[in-house]
């Protein structure tokens, strides 16, 4: 006998690890920021004497942009991470039961299954990564970043199958472009 609702919960774990993963890299990268200026250094004071003036304009000017151009990415990086950190709240953030899908929290209409037209994986890897999305009648209705939720895909998609009678199951084909 199944229970009367499944609920996927949320969780902040996945995306706790990826604010700390972000934080490290910016620790490094600008680690390797200050060592590579040590090499430079040495460098242009060193054998650098030699080269045109305009060479070691030009080599310390692609190293100021490309290591600004990292650093950069590496704080936007850890920037989205806390926010996404910041967007998961406490509780559920959806149900499958025998009468359809209800998503709590972001809040949507209940859809019953016969009128869910899609139950996919869509988006990207990058961020809080690819969402699960609930269509109705070819709308969608209801959205959650996967890593945001307490199941994995397998254990969503083999719930909702249980609960729809085999009508619905949790469609990844999506993922397959981005791998």
């Amino acid at each position: 006998m199944q229970p009367e609702r499944f609920a996927a919960g949320l969780t902040p774990l996945p995306t706790a690890a990826r604010v700390t993963q972000k934080r490290g890299a910016l620790r490094w990268r600008l680690i390797s920021t200050l060592v590579s200026l040590a090499i430079l250094g040495v460098m242009v004071f060193t054998i650098g004497k030699d080269w045109p003036r305009d060479f070691t304009i030009a080599i310390v000017a692609f190293w100021v942009a490309s290591s600004a151009f990292w650093i950069v990415v590496s704080v936007v990086g850890l920037q989205r991470a806390k926010r996404d950190l910041g967007r998961i709240q406490d509780g559920v953030a959806f149900y499958f039961d025998p009468y359809g899908v209800e998503f709590v929290n972001p809040p949507a209409p209940a859809v019953p299954w016969d009128r869910v037209s899609a139950l996919r994986l869509t988006g990207g890897l990058s961020g809080a990564g690819p969402s699960i999305v609930v269509e109705a009648d070819g709308v969608a209705v209801g959205k959650v970043p996967a890593s945001f939720v307490d199941a994995s895909p397998a254990v969503i998609d083999s719930a909702a199958r249980a609960y729809s009678l085999g009508r619905v199951g949790l469609d990844v084909s999506a993922l397959d472009k981005v791998l």
